[in-house]
């Protein structure tokens, strides 16, 4: 079937749930989507259009330049394209694209008008014996708020994509043009999101020729391989040939045999299941509603599991002289940038003792109350668990193009990540992280696509080149730069992004992956790899939430759900804090399974009970399904960022190390709130905005006291409590300490 037939099917469907009305009212009555023929709808999209009307939501980021419905090679510029792959795009309509329909469309962009090879070759600025070639790339079409030049909406790409595992199938939420982690009738359950891929012919350029989105120091001479002109089967791709693309892929999961062969140094280790792995990570979808090259997770039962070897449980002898954490932990080397270079696991679980055959919890042995001190002194075994995270590459095969003088020879594939999952899937790590100052946390959580690393050079069949150290930079499809030089309104996209914007980078040792290093022509040479990250995954998750959302930006702040003594008081005070529903203190959905603290009485005094962080154990948590998304993915980067400028106005207040306060409840209250209302008589002052109550007591980890009646939880003396209503938006804070009955602006 020809391409137009396929629109033709696409626009059919979707005319009478809103869509020809829509493109009417935008056009001024002139894009028309419901034609007879498909000669007659060929025509009607690509003819020039006189009247946009970019006041009607969703079309006011469209490009200034794009004129046409569909225009041959520049999906920014075809207002079909746009309105079909932009989340903002949804007013007046009943019903929504699939994600194979808006590739129908996205395919017609790159097919209307097939261009030779030799028009490719000048349209890259080729001469000579230069060449293009075939590279893959994860990608996808955004709001101008995300995209490299900010000016319009478009496409966005990365040689690295990234996809989330979970525990149930995708769901692709045809609204928002994007995946969703939530699943409706669960809230403990994930769903997998998954990336999506596609080749291109592609072309290297400097850093000084392209917009790179979030440029750093050195990119100007720096190559990048920028996209030019999409691949895709059938003959309306390139002139005159037949193509056929055959994408394939390859994970793996290397932590539990590095662990044994490195850290424990143990010989003869098997690269067999579940010591290392390539299957029930991540395969191609065979959905037809998804269309080529989405890169699916396969979901498991649960996050985690406990390795085995033919039906035996999988054990290790836990050396003695562990550090603190109460697990397993190899020592790690720096790399240039600061990162941790971590050749194996940054931290093992080592908690679930394996005694003839019995697991026993060290967390709840009351003969062991001391979890830190049991795993430090060692020589017991241990149970491995295996979560099923990796990396791995996306390549191609398109044979037709095999021995054109236009083409190199080599496929470059791509970087593939499948990593844990995403608890903010509404709030990005970039515009997190261009919002906030970065005097906000301890250190400065810059997203992956600031990375200048190479792919993973030590996986099997590496194809990975070491000089590619832009892979996980985002940049546009080759062309001229956008007309417009205002930034136009646009709105967040509420969906999974597989970009690496939306990612942590790698300092210690990062949530999504982490680095390694490998001799290379002689010379050591830093690179991306997942292996170094937790074994199980929880474990990193554990450390990155409890040491306030130390990495990345945007993991949970669970810094007041726990005891403060974690063993590293620099990273302590809770820097983004959760409500007192995300963290289970109201209701019953810790995003955790950790319940927050609560004000009890003992001896007469009062004292907040809470859990102690040592014996928190998110590998047991992951195990009973305890974690949650539904409410943390609901939160958005404005949202997040409203938080930390509250918490941070209450720190300026108090005038200590802010190390040495506790949040004991945190909460947003609505205008007709009594407390609220009171607090504004009192100052006659209103709080305009969002407005959030912040309870704080003296809390540092000195004066943390051990439970009478519970070895697992500590208790805080309430010292020097006082409550705030801040007002971020205008800095505006009230105060009133629990010893006094009025509020007082401050």
């Amino acid at each position: 079937m020809a391409l137009i037939d396929e629109v033709k099917t696409v626009c059919d469907r979707l005319a009478p749930l809103g869509w020809r009305d829509l493109l009417l009212n935008v056009t001024g009555g002139q894009l028309d989507i419901r034609k007879p023929t498909s000669a007659g709808l060929k025509t009607e999209l690509t003819k020039s259009l006189t009247t946009i009307d970019r006041t009607v939501r969703g079309f006011t980021d469209f490009s200034l330049s794009g004129n046409k419905a569909i225009t041959a090679g520049s999906p920014s510029d075809s207002l079909l394209y746009h309105a079909m792959a932009s989340p903002n795009v949804i007013t007046g309509l009943s019903g929504f694209p699939t994600l194979k329909e808006i590739e129908t469309v996205e395919n017609y962009v790159f097919g209307v008008q097939p261009p030779t090879l030799g028009n490719l070759r000048a349209k890259a600025g080729l001469t000579g014996s230069q060449r293009l070639s075939v590279v893959v790339f994860a990608y996808e079409y955004r709001p101008a708020r995300d995209t490299c030049t900010r000016r319009q909406a478009d496409m966005v790409f990365s040689r690295t994509g990234v996809s989330r595992v979970g525990t149930r199938p995708a769901m692709y939420d045809k609204k928002n043009r994007g995946f969703q982690a939530q699943v409706a009738d669960d809230p403990f359950a994930f769903r997998v999101c998954p990336a999506r891929f596609a080749a291109f012919l592609a072309v290297q350029k400097h850093g000084s020729d392209i917009t790179v989105m979030r440029p750093k120091s050195g990119d100007g001479t720096r190559e990048f391989w920028v996209p030019i002109h999409k691949l895709f089967s059938g003959t309306e791709c390139i002139a005159g040939l037949d193509l056929q693309v055959e994408l394939s892929a390859f994970h793996y999961n290397d932590k539990i045999r590095r662990t044994r062969a490195i850290t424990l140094r143990m010989t003869r280790v098997p690269a067999t299941m579940p010591f290392q792995f390539s299957t029930g990570i991540a395969e191609l979808s065979t959905d037809a509603s998804l269309g080529a090259g989405v890169m699916m997770p396969v979901p498991h039962p649960r996050l985690v599991e406990p390795a085995t070897v033919n039906g035996r449980l999988l054990t290790y002898r836990v050396p003695s002289g562990q550090k603190a954490f109460a697990a397993l932990e190899p020592g790690a080397a720096q790399g240039a940038d600061g990162s941790e270079v971590r050749p194996a696991p940054a931290y093992v679980h080592a908690r679930t003792q394996v005694r003839s055959g019995s697991l026993i919890d060290l967390n709840n042995d009351p003969t062991r109350p001391d979890v830190n001190d049991t795993v430090s002194r060692g020589n017991y075994r241990a149970l491995h668990y295996v979560d099923f995270t990796g990396d791995g590459q996306v390549s191609v095969t398109v044979r037709a193009l095999a021995g054109k003088p236009e083409v190199a020879t080599s496929v470059v594939p791509c970087y593939s990540l499948v990593a844990a999952p995403d608890f903010f899937t509404s709030a990005g790590q970039r515009e997190l992280f261009e919002q906030v100052p970065g005097d906000f946390w301890g250190v400065p959580p810059v997203p992956l696509c600031d990375t200048r690393l190479p792919a993973n050079l030590q996986m099997p069949g590496n194809r990975f080149s070491a000089a590619e150290k832009t892979i996980s930079a985002v940049v546009p499809l080759l062309g001229p730069p956008p007309t417009g030089v205002t930034i136009p309104q646009s709105f967040d996209a509420d969906r999974h992004s597989c970009l690496p914007d939306d990612c942590a980078g790698v300092f210690a040792p990062g949530w999504d992956v982490s680095t390694d290093r490998t001799r290379v022509s002689g010379a050591q040479v830093q690179h991306l790899a997942a292996y170094g990250l937790g074994s199980p995954f929880p474990e990193d998750a554990k450390l990155c939430a409890a040491l306030s959302t130390f990495w990345p930006a945007v993991a949970p702040d669970a810094s007041r759900a726990m005891s403060p003594n974690t063993g590293n008081p620099g990273l302590r005070a809770t820097v983004a804090p959760l409500t007192d529903e995300e963290v289970g203190q109201v209701g019953g959905l810790p995003w955790d399974g950790v319940v927050g603290p609560t004000i009890r009485t003992f001896g007469g005094m009062e004292f907040l009970d809470c859990e102690k962080f040592l014996h928190v154990d998110y590998v047991k948590n992951a195990l009973e399904g305890r974690f949650t998304p539904r409410l943390t993915t609901q939160v958005s980067s404005e949202e997040y960022r409203l938080r930390m400028q509250a918490i941070a106005r209450c720190y300026g207040i108090v005038g200590d190390d802010r190390n040495l306060r506790f949040v004991v409840s945190f909460r947003k209250v609505s205008m007709g709130d009594p407390e609220l209302q009171r607090a504004q008589l009192d100052t006659s002052t209103v709080l305009s905005g969002e407005v959030y109550r912040v309870d704080m007591i003296l809390g540092g980890e000195d004066t943390e006291q051990p439970h009478p009646n519970d070895f697992r939880r500590s208790l805080l003396p309430i010292q020097d409590r006082q409550l705030f209503l801040v007002g971020p938006r205008t800095d505006t804070a009230l105060r009133k300490r629990a010893d006094q009955a009025v509020w007082a602006r401050v």
